[in-house]
């Protein structure tokens, strides 16, 4: 077995690597082995031993708290990966799983966060770099009857629920006509509310079955039409930012919602926002919609370090242009905005956060404490260290600390 091979993997993939021989002796690649849940729970890893016993492929288990672990053949032992997690954990949920597996640490650290792809290609990569061999993307999932769906049971469903349909005479009522949702898509590009609303509650009765439960199927179509809504309103100028942030707050009214009444309430609102969020730039100047963007582009990136042919080119302009239409639209530049936004975000970061001074300026990209305390003095009108004092809130619960 490459040891060093695994180390280095274990450091750039942030998941514990835990090798086991045939005589039961563990070789930990990562230093906090106190933490382990690999190394604390002789269960787990006898449950990931008996997983991948019989089988040549690695085993994938998916424990509580939607965590991730895998075990792998390695020369004559096996190797064990994990946890993997596949959501953000609090802190109650950290102490929790690491409860469950005899670990009684109140300070667990937060753990990084992965999509099942990317679960799915760090065994695939380590289990390649064990055995030489690969399996297929999908392949893996299937093998280990994590996606249990196949081709042909997916058309044996599909075909299921068209003779459901037929033997209910449900075929006029099955869809709704694909030009009524290509007018719903132009009423929000063109930044027509009323016309966008009208059409999207006239598409509702005509629109297929998406659950057998009525209120899922409405809570479904809700948030399917908010998210189709939210890609015409960026065919029709809004940045992409602006129209997530909108599409993603109301899906999650959608989502926790019991009242049918109350998701079409949201999907309906969520229309007439972005809808009227269109009909703005709409009324502005092409330069405006450029201005818009940029700012936008800072306010997403302002930790990052910025430049305006970055910015430019991403408008797909000169930059020169951009700056001068920057200028004329706000009376300031560019690398001002850069500034303020800099400045303001570290301002609520002095006011809701224990993070020392230095910290603040390397979080939001000043170079050192120095200028940032020179930048927050000319746009705030005080030093930082006097804004804190005199708006500290007082009594507030702070995030805890990653």
């Amino acid at each position: 077995m490459r040891e060093n091979h695994i180390r280095i993997l274990c450091s750039v993939l942030k998941v514990e690597l835990v090798y086991e021989s045939e005589d039961g002796s563990m070789m930990p690649f990562f230093d906090a082995v106190d933490e382990s849940i690999l190394m604390h729970s002789a269960d787990l890893r006898m449950q990931l031993r008996n997983g991948i016993s019989g089988q040549t492929f690695p085993f994938m288990f998916r424990a509580d708290e939607d965590c991730w672990f895998a075990s792998l053949h390695a020369d004559s032992g096996i190797l064990y990966m994990g946890p993997m997690c596949h959501q953000r954990l609090t802190a109650a949920q950290r102490r929790r799983m690491y409860h469950t597996y005899g670990i009684n640490e109140q300070d667990i650290p937060q753990l990084p966060v992965f999509s099942l792809p990317e679960i799915r290609n760090m065994v695939l990569l380590t289990n390649s770099m064990l055995e030489n061999v690969s399996l297929e993307n999908e392949e893996l999932l299937q093998l280990n009857r994590i996606i249990k769906e196949d081709e042909r049971t997916v058309r044996q469903e599909q075909i299921k629920i068209v003779l459901s349909e037929e033997a209910q005479n449900d075929d006029d009522a099955y869809r709704h006509g694909f030009g009524d949702e290509k007018r719903l898509m132009q009423a929000i590009r063109e930044g027509n509310a009323a016309e966008a609303v009208r059409l999207a509650e006239k598409m509702d009765a005509d629109s297929g079955r998406l659950s057998e439960d009525f209120v899922r199927h409405r809570r479904n179509l809700a948030i399917v039409g908010i998210a189709l809504c939210a890609r015409a309103a960026i065919d029709g100028g809004i940045a992409p930012e602006s129209a997530y942030r909108i599409s993603g707050y109301y899906i999650m009214k959608c989502d926790t919602a019991q009242d049918p009444a109350f998701m079409l309430h949201y999907r309906n609102r969520a229309i007439e926002e972005l809808t009227g969020r269109v009909a703005e730039i709409r009324t502005k100047s092409t330069g405006s919609m450029y201005v818009a963007r940029a700012t936008d582009y800072i306010r997403k990136h302002y930790r990052e370090d910025i430049r305006v042919e970055k910015i430019a080119d991403t408008l797909e302009i000169s930059k020169g242009y951009l700056s001068h239409l920057y200028h004329r639209e706000t009376g300031t530049t560019l690398q001002d905005c850069i500034t303020e936004t800099r400045v303001r975000r570290a301002a609520e970061l002095l006011l809701y956060s224990r993070q020392t001074l230095s910290e603040i300026a390397a979080y939001v990209n000043f170079p050192n404490q120095s200028y940032f305390t020179k930048m927050f003095r000319k746009i705030m009108g005080m030093t930082p260290l006097v804004y804190r004092r005199q708006n500290a809130v007082r009594e507030i619960a702070l995030p805890e600390p990653e």
